[in-house]
């Protein structure tokens, strides 16, 4: 079918201009030319006002990730030691006056925390929680043509602790205009599931709920006595779907005929069927485009376009997890939201890097804590990940209770303090935004909840899940219990879909075959776990346990334990993004493709040990440091060499992943090579650096596309004069950017490092940096970087 494209919508340019926008111009960015200002200002949002002095700034934006660490700061370890406070936010524009007539809103993907909006000094609303997106419809308080309008946005996060760990302050998610006409789709208001898959075919149902304002033929109704006597307008529209594959052809389409008045709603399904569909897994994720249309007498007044995924996901007490049929284990790890030195204001592409990573280790599973940026499910569904989506971390009850409740949370000015008031609106609003993702396969409405204990705590699941049904039947709801004897005593675990366990070797010492024993019709699921091998042992080798969630993928801002620690620090991965050893055992446990890899076993540990082992990857000790390597593979067999001599070829054993060689530590290289069928498949190689010498940049890519805003990722490091890093400098970097780009982060890793984050300088930790860089147009970018006593380091990146 031929589209008409009757309505004309623009998007802003920074001064308040339009162009032409795909995707029938709906939602356009919103992000550019905000002031700010950090402190209160009584009657900021007033139009007139005056913000001259404000600095200007981009949304995201994290102003806490901006300050200076110290000891002192309110939000103390859970924080990460970082300030808080109170910010307001000003944006200026202008509006076309052909637009007077539509339905325009303001979308917040999300404001940490407790954001209050007004538009032309008019309050718009509220929202305490700061995980949540929401939106305000401006249309009746909007100016057109040459007058001003004024969006101000005031963000309290001034009482702390507010939350467990470290969540940013300010508009730190994407902000977006939407422009509709009077009769369009409802924001979310599309929902595409996949009723049947057989061999060469899928049946999938489009559901949809249009919203009718005014006709153009509408009267004004002043005053009306008698309801039935309003004469409403009532037109004929139809209501298409169609399914478009990669190469554009249509694979699946549907329609549907009504009639819609003015002052009215409009809810129906769409069936269709697709022939030989690709299907969306982990290993294929394979999206289509799902263009609905709305016409009213014949001609095109709306249009929403979105991606979806055509799978089938089940779950049962024998087989776990089958994902279009076949057995799948989720191998996942839980997630913060923040991103080192980009704080929670993190961009989509930086999100794009680090799970690159985890999917390169063998990770198929996230689990989030709270709501999380929409552009972080975007890049699950891209990549194919299965994303647990999570509302809350508490309800409102603390951990201990007595003859009168204390609710008084978690932290003193956490959600507790919202839940009666707002969990399910934000509930709702979570499972609304995120059911189209086919990423997400499970919702979590609580984790580590003390209501799991006591009896009342049921009463209250079961509302949550029954809130969640309202919104999609399709998904399974659990919480993440870290009691799970109570949650067992009390009925808590059987309320769930399914139960989910964290850390359930604290209880059980046969860990799922014991609860198996006494729950056969259970399905399990380990939503959170610790690193030990028996974790990963006892899933793998019991069909009927889901998977889990190892606890942390990645190295996040607050929980620090104790000062001069900052964050937590036992991740996978760091906070600049670096792959750490323990990543590479993971990568042993969880991967399809060959790996062997050298890990050093350090004698000296920390103080607090999350992680049973301590481990390194490099060859730069003293002699009475080392005296035990792992060399971790899931290959058959593995050689060891030093100084090209052979320690000995030895089998991997299938249950550690790994053969241990006594070394005698000695300058060199230490080498790991991995066999399968006595066929050299994979090594790993360790020089000992020598004395620092120059700086080398390392651009993971020579061309970046700026039209697909893609970052550039620089690792910087202190080399010897051979090229091999010295793991041991903590030399200061700085970095110079000429051309097309910006230096927008620059991170070490280092979690005792209390240098501030939005500066072009840094110490090395570990001999390294990572220089990020976004490009402002297409052209070349120079990277230089300096540091004392070294030769400096260039880079060269084409952007096209």
């Amino acid at each position: 079918m031929k589209r008409i494209f009757l309505l004309i919508f623009l998007f802003f340019l920074n001064i308040g201009g339009f162009a032409n926008q795909p995707d029938f111009g709906r939602t356009n960015k919103f992000n550019s030319d905000w002031k700010f200002h950090l402190g209160e200002v009584p009657g900021f949002m007033v139009p007139d006002f005056d913000a001259l002095s404000w600095r200007g700034v981009e949304l995201p934006h994290d102003w806490s990730i901006e300050g200076e660490f110290d000891q002192a700061n309110p939000a103390g370890e859970s924080g990460g030691f970082l300030p808080n406070g109170i910010g307001c936010y000003r944006k200026s524009f202008k509006l076309p006056a052909d637009l007077k007539g539509k339905r325009i809103s303001i979308r917040f993907d999300g404001v940490y925390m407790n954001s209050t909006v007004y538009l032309n000094g008019v309050y718009l609303g509220n929202r305490p929680y700061g995980f949540s997106t929401f939106e305000y419809d401006l249309t009746p308080n909007l100016k057109y043509g040459d007058q001003q309008n004024v969006l101000a946005v005031k963000v309290d996060h001034s009482l702390q602790p507010s939350c467990r760990w470290y969540t940013g302050s300010g508009i730190n998610r994407s902000v977006f205009l939407l422009v509709k006409p009077q009769q369009h789709f409802k924001s979310n208001g599309i929902f595409f599931t996949t009723s049947e898959i057989s061999e060469h075919l899928a049946k999938v149902k489009v559901s949809f709920d249009i919203i009718s304002h005014n006709f153009h033929e509408s009267k004004t109704i002043a005053f009306q006595a008698y309801p039935d006597s309003i004469r409403h307008i009532v037109k004929q529209c139809q209501i298409i779907s169609q399914l478009i594959d990669h190469e554009g052809i249509i694979q699946g389409s549907a329609e549907t005929s009504a009639t819609l008045s003015d002052y009215s709603s409009l809810t129906g399904n769409l069936n269709m069927e697709v022939k030989n569909p690709q299907l969306w897994s982990d290993s294929s994720p394979y999206r289509y485009k799902l263009v609905n249309q709305l016409l009213i007498d014949g001609k095109l007044i709306d249009e929403e376009t979105i991606r979806v995924g055509i799978r089938k996901i089940e779950f049962n007490a024998k087989d776990g997890m089958l994902v279009n049929g076949r057995k799948t284990i989720i191998k996942g790890v839980c997630l913060h939201k923040d991103a080192g030195s980009f704080g929670t204001a993190v961009p989509k592409d930086m999100w794009r890097y680090r799970l690159q990573k985890l999917k390169a280790m063998g990770c198929n599973a996230i689990r989030t804590h709270g709501p999380v940026d929409p552009v972080f499910i975007e890049i699950c569904d891209e990549l194919g990940f299965y994303m647990m989506a999570e509302a809350f971390d508490e309800w409102n009850t603390t951990w201990q209770w007595g003859y009168s409740e204390n609710p008084e949370g978690k932290r003193p000015y956490s959600y507790h303090l919202f839940f009666n008031q707002w969990a399910e609106t934000d509930l709702k609003t979570m499972v609304y935004r995120d059911r189209n993702h086919p990423s997400v396969f499970i919702y979590s409405v609580g984790n580590e909840v003390p209501d799991q204990r006591i009896p009342e705590g049921v009463a209250k699941l079961s509302q949550l899940k029954s809130w969640v049904k309202e919104v999609d039947s399709t998904r399974p709801v659990v919480a993440a219990c870290d009691w799970s004897p109570f949650a067992n005593r009390s009925g808590f675990m059987d309320t769930m879909d399914i139960a989910g366990y964290n850390y359930i070797d604290r209880y059980f010492p046969g860990l799922y075959t014991d609860e198996h024993k006494t729950y056969p019709n259970r399905i399990f699921l380990g939503t959170e776990t610790f690193a030990d091998l028996k974790n990963w042992l006892s899933i793998r080798d019991n069909r009927y346990v889901t998977g889990e969630f190892l606890w942390v993928g990645i190295d996040y801002q607050g929980e620090a334990v104790n000062w001069p620690r900052k964050g937590w620090e036992w991740g996978l991965i760091d906070l600049a993004g670096f792959e750490k050893t323990t990543y590479y055992i993971r990568q042993s446990y969880w991967s399809e493709n060959p790996m062997v890899h050298i890990a050093v076993n350090v004698k000296k540990k920390g103080k607090f040990q999350w992680q049973r082992f301590t481990v390194a990857s490099h060859w730069n000790f003293q002699k009475e440091d080392v005296d035990t390597v792992f060399v971790y593979s899931n290959c058959e067999q593995v050689e060891l060499f030093l100084n090209h001599k052979s320690l000995g070829r030895k089998e991997v054993n299938k249950d550690t992943y790994q053969a241990i060689y006594q070394v005698k530590y000695k300058e060199g290289t230490l080498k790991a090579v991995a066999f399968n069928h006595s066929k050299l498949i994979a090594e790993h190689i360790l020089h000992t650096a020598g004395n620092p010498d120059h700086l080398s940049l390392n651009p993971e890519k020579d061309m970046v596309e700026w039209s697909k805003s893609e970052l550039v990722y620089i690792p910087v490091e202190v080399t010897d004069k051979n090229g091999n890093r010295c793991p041991l400098s903590t030399n200061n970097i700085r970095l110079t950017v000429e051309g097309t780009g910006d230096l927008i982060g620059l991170d070490s890793g280092n979690q005792f490092s209390h240098e501030q984050y939005k500066t072009d300088n840094r110490n090395a930790y570990e001999g390294r940096v990572l220089a990020i860089i976004r490009p402002t147009k297409p052209g070349i970018i120079k990277v230089t970087a300096f540091s004392e006593s070294l030769g400096p380091g260039n880079g060269i990146i084409t952007v096209w």
